[in-house]
């Protein structure tokens, strides 16, 4: 894996990337706390974003909210090349207090409208703002102003390519019950009864037969993808103020110590260090 140009801060992160021959193994499903835009340049392969599937090629964008877990499959005979943009909605929240440039993350069903092909968009501008977001400048600020200020024209972009799809009907890639499934876990997230035992009494499937339908259809097993959305609503609760076990009890853990340590090994911080900054 190669990165071509990288910028990251607390409210921003763009990266261009290369990864020659990439492996099912490279990529595993994970979430972010920001919004995210990643734009294919080559490669050919499927995302999975909440248990949907797309099939993703060169000129095509994905678009996830936070905490909406993916993974990507590329074929392993290319070269998977991306650029991405991770960004916090503080950014967009100043110049826009309507959120109406967020409605292409948030006003969707989880898992459903995170794909747009090449011709969604009406000529190669977009890639061209994405571009742009590069600058020879060793100066942060300039480095980050480059990339913000190409930010909102892509944004603008993909809201309107956003209101030409409502009233299309999004065609379903679940496979099996992994629609209800995903939608049970989400709708129960919190809950500390939540637990293999309890989704297989709820959906009369057997334990290992469900985490394979699950496996299938999202790329992760179910209780894998119950603690990375748990962490991700947990770090929210933390930045926001919220005392740590409190926060442990109300994101479905039982045990301080061990929300503790999966805090900590996620990301490189404990809940009172993250609180701090």
């Amino acid at each position: 894996m190669g990165s071509i140009y990288v910028y990251k801060d607390d409210l921003v992160f763009y990266h261009h990337t290369i990864t020659p021959n990439p492996r099912p193994d490279d990529f595993s499903m994970h979430a972010h706390d920001m919004c995210e835009i990643l734009y294919l340049l080559s490669g050919v392969g499927r995302y999975i974003v909440e248990g949907s599937e797309y099939t993703i090629e060169p000129g095509g964008m994905m678009l996830m909210r936070p905490s909406e877990t993916h993974k990507v499959q590329m074929q392993p005979d290319c070269v998977y090349e991306r650029i991405a943009v991770h960004f916090s909605k503080k950014i967009i929240e100043q110049a826009d207090p309507k959120g109406e440039l967020l409605l292409p993350f948030e006003k969707r069903p989880l898992g459903q409208w995170n794909y747009y092909q090449r011709s969604s968009f009406k000529s190669g501008f977009v890639l061209e703002c994405l571009n742009a977001m590069k600058t020879d400048s060793g100066d942060e600020y300039s480095r980050r102003l480059s990339i913000t200020s190409h930010l909102f024209p892509v944004l603008i972009e993909v809201r309107a390519a956003f209101g030409a799809r409502q009233g299309e009907k999004e065609e379903s890639q679940y496979h099996d019950i992994s629609r209800e499934l995903v939608d049970y876990i989400n709708y129960n997230l919190m809950s500390a009864e939540l637990s293999l035992d309890s989704l297989s009494r709820y959906f009369l499937i057997s334990k290992p037969h469900l985490n394979r339908i699950f496996k299938k259809a999202t790329g992760s097993t179910i209780w894998n993808y119950v603690l990375i959305k748990r962490m991700m609503a947990a770090r929210q609760m933390i930045r926001s103020g919220k005392p740590a076990f409190e926060v442990c009890q109300a994101c479905g853990f039982k045990d301080y110590s061990a929300f503790y340590r999966l805090y900590k090994k996620k990301f490189n911080l404990t809940p009172q260090q993250e609180r701090r900054n």
